[in-house]
């Protein structure tokens, strides 16, 4: 009887002043929310142009040094073919130029870094070939699958697991409350981890087993993934738990917002802006697509820098975690301990100076 009084009286109640103010900041808050995302994702991709792409080259000292001069290249000269490939499938070059004694210039490209980047460098080599009078020939030393041709499955797979894991953190903070005991730290964590699972196996089952786009290596696309997960959706909780759910949501727009950009993704970091490729080595969606890549295409050489940003999110959210769980017990701690002294110190001082006594001095 009660609760149908209430839900009648709700749905008869006048709009007030503050519903409409209410709804018109929401409706502003995401109107802001689409432009910056709109704003984000075309300064990224629009419009993308070679920035810095890092070469392998071996041939004529002439040719290096007209390759050298090329602002958005970075040289690296090499002895011969082989050890041009080997600076790609080491992820320490994007592309290699070889000029070969029958006059023809090999442009090696590596379409698992990123098709746009393999066009990109395949432009570049075709250029210097028409300039030195060679005849280019291309050769893609680590392709992408039949099932993802253009090498973007891996972002894909990267911002929508970012939204999953993101959104089960905020959803687990709810169930479970604010993060103040040690106990509630525990079963967070454990809950996150399985959660994590859960959706890295989800995704590895569906882009390995039913698109067929990451083949292979399923138990390392699995391993990334989970990775992933977890360091977003930690630090997410971490911010959560020391700063208040406002500072998560800040932390989370500025991953989706910024972060899913600077990713890379359709365009590869080499055509990015100066201001998405210094993110792109900070956010963890950066990371996520390059260790998916580095583990798909090239054997799992340049993984490490990947690996390590990903557990320094994860475990930021893990300290800063514990510190809002050990933080105010540490306080309170302190303050007793400050009181019984000052009551120790205070009756030792009455103990001394007792009304009515004097030193024998006096």
């Amino acid at each position: 009887m009660g609760k149908h009084h209430s839900l009648k009286d709700a749905s008869n109640r006048r709009v007030s002043r503050t519903d409409v103010r209410n709804m018109v900041l929401a409706m502003a808050a995401l109107t802001v929310f689409v432009i910056a995302m709109i704003a984000s994702y075309s300064g990224a991709f629009a419009k993308p142009t070679l920035h810095h792409m890092n070469v392998a080259v071996a041939g004529p000292q002439r040719i290096v040094d007209a390759i050298r001069d090329q602002d958005t290249l970075s040289v690296t000269q090499v002895d011969d073919a082989a050890a041009a490939r080997e600076q790609i499938l080491d992820r320490k070059t994007d592309a290699a130029f070889v000029v070969e004694p029958t006059g023809e210039l090999k442009i090696y490209t590596a379409g698992g870094g990123g098709r746009s980047v393999a066009n990109a460098a395949e432009a570049v080599g075709r250029g210097i070939a028409a300039k030195a009078g060679l005849t280019p020939a291309v050769e893609d030393v680590a392709p992408t699958s039949p099932a993802d041709p253009q090498g973007t499955v891996e972002f894909y797979a990267v911002i929508f697991l970012s939204i999953g894991a993101t959104v089960g953190a905020a959803l687990f903070g709810r169930m479970m409350g604010s993060v103040r005991r040690a106990s509630t730290l525990a079963l967070r964590t454990t809950s996150l981890a399985a959660y994590s699972a859960l959706l890295a196996g989800g995704v590895t089952i569906y882009v390995d087993g039913v698109l067929g786009a990451l083949t292979s290596h399923t138990w390392q696309i699995f391993g990334a993934l989970w990775l992933y997960a977890m360091a977003v959706s930690g630090a997410v909780t971490g911010v959560a738990a020391a700063f208040g759910n406002v500072a998560s949501m800040g932390v989370t727009m500025f991953l989706v917002i910024v972060g899913n950009a600077a990713a890379a993704g359709p365009v590869g970091k080499p055509l990015l802006s100066g201001f998405y490729t210094t993110l792109n080595a900070i956010v963890p969606q950066g990371s996520g697509v390059a260790l998916l890549r580095s583990v798909e295409y090239f054997g799992g050489n340049g993984a490490l820098t990947a690996i390590v940003t990903l557990a320094t999110w994860g475990a930021a959210g893990c300290a800063l975690a514990m510190i809002a769980v050990l933080a105010p017990k540490a306080w309170t701690g302190y303050r007793a301990s400050h009181d019984r002294y000052r009551v120790r110190r205070a009756g030792r001082d009455r103990a001394l100076l007792r009304p009515g006594v004097l030193s024998p001095a006096d």
